[in-house]
């Protein structure tokens, strides 16, 4: 794989972080208006997001040290 093309998909990768903390965000947005009975739900939701931006964030971090190992 060229550079050209480790940096595109990192990059792709990056901007779906970024859409996932997106959704997070808007979603935490919503909590003062969320009824008691649904909070826990909501949290569990909202804990679950995280969880996942986690795991791509760390999986990103990975392709990153990959590309500065191959290319420098």
């Amino acid at each position: 794989m060229s550079l050209s093309s480790e940096i595109q998909e990192f990059r792709g990768m990056i901007s779906r972080i970024v859409e996932s903390l997106e959704d997070v965000n808007a979603s935490s947005r919503k909590i003062p208006e969320t009824v008691e009975s649904e909070l826990s739900r909501k949290f569990s939701s909202l804990s679950e997001g995280c969880d996942e931006v986690s795991s791509e964030l760390r999986t990103a971090i990975e392709m990153l040290e990959g590309i500065k190992s191959r290319w420098g």
